[in-house]
């Protein structure tokens, strides 16, 4: 990529009125580094006792700038192995905050005291010129997107629910959404069996085992293509052509045009199109 265009965006819920800001990304200003996170959303028996300034929000942040950091340091002598070790420095930096508030595996309840966690898309690009390859991680339903000079999606990164999907359809039926909540968190959040199995879905939460949950891989980039990274709220619009197009065209006016889909999806539709969202758009 010998000139790249940037664009990020986010976008608040249209449910803001509950929830404050949860989503946090991160844009080197030295190289082509780049994250997104998505915090978590807290649990309460009442709507009326979510925070103004959520932790789960504070988490987002904290992994983002800590990655940016990180990679930042690496990037001269980066190889695909740091990958892991670039995350493993993110989710330190989660797991010393959620001990400053208080909330370790010993003191939580898996509702309204829980751990703080976020889900994650990264992509660092390097390479020779015309050629780079874009090095990238998901976690949880945070994720990476590659298309063609022609609009066509070349990559998209895995469905992290195929695996929880398979352990807990025979669980949920009947029990109540809070303890279907406080299930989840207590025995499928960065769960692995006995044998290293995976057994449920991963958050940068501190926990050790996220890393077991982390997707890692390498993609080729060719002249005219385009990456998309995003937090779950825009996982719907990647389905639109009319959404994905702008990035090929790139015009000028490229956030007024974004502008107005979102507006207009997330009007006639705001449960599939209103959620708080992020996304980073790179390309030649």
């Amino acid at each position: 990529m010998k000139k790249m265009k940037i664009f990020s965006v986010l976008k608040p819920s249209l449910f803001k009125n509950f929830h404050p800001q949860e989503d946090f990304f991160g844009i080197s200003k030295k190289h082509p580094i780049f994250v997104v996170a998505d915090g978590v959303a807290l649990n309460f028996d009442d709507e009326k006792d979510y925070p103004k300034h959520s932790g789960a929000g504070e988490v987002a942040k904290i992994f983002c700038e800590t990655v940016i950091f990180e990679a930042e340091k690496r990037y001269k002598n980066f190889k695909e192995q740091d990958l892991k070790d670039i995350f493993k420095v993110g989710n330190k930096a989660v797991l010393e905050y959620n001990n400053s508030q208080g909330r370790t595996k010993d003191s939580i309840n898996y509702w309204d005291f829980d751990l703080f966690s976020a889900t994650t898309a990264f992509v660092l690009i390097k390479g020779p010129k015309g050629h780079p390859k874009a090095y990238w991680w998901t976690l949880c339903d945070s994720g990476v997107a590659l298309y063609g000079k022609k609009g066509s999606r070349l990559f998209i990164s895995p469905d992290v629910w195929t695996v929880l999907d398979k352990f807990i359809l025979d669980n949920f039926s009947n029990i109540t959404g809070k303890e279907r909540t406080k299930m989840l968190h207590r025995d499928y959040r960065n769960a692995v069996g006995k044998k290293g199995e995976l057994t449920g879905y991963g958050v940068v939460d501190g926990e050790e085992t996220a890393k077991f949950y982390l997707n890692i891989g390498t993609l080729d980039i060719n002249a005219g293509d385009f990456i998309l990274l995003f937090t779950d709220g825009f996982e719907n619009y990647l389905k639109l052509k009319e959404f994905t197009g702008l990035f090929l065209k790139w015009p000028e006016n490229l956030e007024n045009q974004l502008e107005n889909i979102i507006s207009k999806k997330s009007k006639l539709e705001p449960k599939k199109y209103g959620q708080e969202k992020t996304l980073i758009a790179i390309a030649n």
